[in-house]
């Protein structure tokens, strides 16, 4: 009899042994794919950034002369050098 129960014992333990590993199994393996699709994200904002980083550098070193400050003042504020002549239309494109 008291090997009946243990033996009982020793399968009901190795059942929920299994289950918990399955559980274990398939809660980190969501988990991990949770992770990867967070990683693949945050790649993308990294690539990004630094194309960002790049423009912004890139403007930065541009040297700080005639031209750049006409550049500037054609884009930025719309302006124009005295001997140019402007023409407007109010065509649609």
């Amino acid at each position: 009899m008291h090997q009946i129960k243990s033996n009982v014992f020793f399968k009901t333990a190795v059942v929920f042994l299994a289950i918990f590993c399955i559980v274990m199994i398939v809660t980190l393996q969501l988990q991990y794919n949770r992770l990867k699709e967070q990683k693949e994200t945050l790649t993308l904002e990294i690539r990004a950034a630094s194309d960002r980083i790049e423009a912004v550098q890139t403007i930065l070193d541009t040297p700080f002369d005639d031209e750049y400050i006409i550049k500037i003042a054609r884009e930025k504020l719309n302006l124009r050098l005295p001997e140019e002549v402007v023409f407007y239309n109010d065509l649609n494109n």
